[in-house]
């Protein structure tokens, strides 16, 4: 088991010369054959162990087992209480759920702070196939039955070369103590009711069925490979990153790929966007008459705009908040970033034609000026005009789609508009022959 340990570590490079890794411990006899065979390679590590306080005293002793554990390797312990049943309540997450998230959470926290570089998590080739099964229930696609991954971000998992009973079984050779979790042994969960159940009536139809199933598995891991290397391979093509961030997709060359609801689960499933809303955003965007439909997944939100489909992260940004600039500041960084600069009108100044800068009378402006997003209702009177006219007009006139149009900001001077940053400047404050004194503002 010690070679077969080393051999699989290497073959996958889980671990590189230098690397010090955190090894999660539960008590249970993966995690700590895990531990032992760590301490018999050599590789600089150390314990943690999550105390989620579901089993009682039972959780309790766990805990103290492991920190038995770390006294008798002679090795350092981080041990955190973790409530996952009040976080799964406040969250609405299931239990095991929300143990995932606090467990790595803190492991991550911990590595950060004392300078590890990989957590190792005991999962094993039995894990592999219920999680297949689970995936396969939920109706999950190369992605989910793919299973586990050996690698993910900083998290390796060096006993995939294992099942069960060989672990048990080096567990039993070398007299390794370890804990057996109450809740294995209830069918409450599906994982339980697969292993329990599922697995050894299909056994019972084919004896070397667990071994054909890692094969498949990994034959389904190595197709995942290349089909995210195509994936990539078209966001490349056809998904365009401006300087604010909108992530943005031409509809007729979307239209063009086929199958296309398969292509958008893949292309939008990064940004948390599932198979039904994918679905619907295909439906939105396959109709050419359905312009200005919003989606959204936990952290992006999706638009479907005249020609594009734009995608950016969602923020929290206030509609009220109003931000002030003195006579004397030279730039500002919220709400937006704004150079500004004061200088003589000598007859001979040159303009910047562009739309990123603005030219004022300073004679004529009352401070502090006050810069805000847009509200309905605002009004400017455009340079080169006499008379007011509405700001969501000349949005809708300059084609600003939904999502800039939330990041569109206005500075006054008094309760007047001077400038729609970014589109139009006010004719009230222009630079005339009479301006003594010209006051610019540059969005950078």
């Amino acid at each position: 088991m010690i070679n077969l340990f080393k051999k699989y570590i290497n073959q996958n490079k889980l671990i590189q010369p230098g690397d010090k890794v955190l090894v999660a411990v539960s008590g249970g006899v993966d995690s700590v054959v895990m531990l032992d065979l760590f301490a018999r390679i050599g590789t600089p590590f150390a314990i943690a162990h999550c105390n989620f306080e579901l089993r009682g005293s039972e959780s309790d002793d766990d805990e103290k087992f492991v920190i038995q554990l770390a006294h008798s390797y002679n090795v350092n312990v981080f041990i955190k209480k973790c409530n996952a049943a009040d976080y799964s309540r406040k969250k609405g997450l299931s239990i095991q759920e929300s143990a995932r998230v606090l467990r790595y959470a803190w492991f991550n926290k911990v590595c950060s702070q004392n300078d590890f570089s990989l957590i190792a998590v005991a999962h094993n080739q039995d894990d592999n196939i219920e999680t297949f099964f689970i995936n396969l229930f939920r109706g999950a696609g190369i992605k989910g039955l793919k299973s586990i991954p050996v690698v993910r971000q900083n998290i390796i998992r060096p006993l995939m070369f294992a099942n069960r009973s060989q672990i048990i079984e080096y567990a039993n050779n070398h007299n390794i103590e370890f804990r057996e979790d109450s809740s294995n042994s209830s069918d409450y969960y599906l994982r339980n009711k697969i292993r329990h159940h599922l697995i050894p009536k299909i056994e019972e139809i084919s004896s070397g069925f667990a071994t054909a199933a890692q094969k498949s598995i990994n034959h389904l891991r190595d197709s995942n490979l290349i089909l995210q290397s195509a994936i990539s391979e078209k966001k490349q093509q056809l998904f365009v990153t401006s300087s604010n961030g909108v992530i943005q997709a031409s509809k007729l060359e979307l239209r063009k790929l086929s199958p296309i609801k398969i292509w958008m689960y893949y292309l939008l499933n990064e940004y948390g966007f599932h198979r039904q809303i994918t679905d619907d955003i295909c439906s939105s965007l396959v109709d050419e008459n359905q312009i200005g439909l919003k989606f959204n997944s936990t952290n992006f939100e999706l638009l479907i705009d005249r020609d594009y489909l734009l995608i950016r992260k969602i923020r929290e940004v206030s509609a009220t908040k109003a931000y002030t600039i003195t006579l004397h500041q030279n730039e500002i960084t919220e709400p937006v970033n704004i150079k500004i600069e004061k200088q003589k009108n000598k007859g001979k100044f040159k303009f910047n034609n562009d739309n990123t800068t603005a030219y004022f009378d300073l004679e004529k402006l009352t401070f502090p000026l006050t810069i805000r997003r847009w509200h309905q209702g605002d009004r400017i009177v455009p340079f080169g005009m006499n008379g007011t006219k509405l700001i969501s007009d000349i949005l809708i006139n300059n084609k600003v789609d939904s999502f800039e149009k939330e990041n569109t900001y206005v500075v006054l001077s008094g309760e007047k508009i001077i400038w729609l940053v970014g589109h139009r400047s006010s004719n009230e404050f222009k630079v005339s022959q009479y301006t003594t004194n010209i006051y610019s503002i540059e969005v950078c």
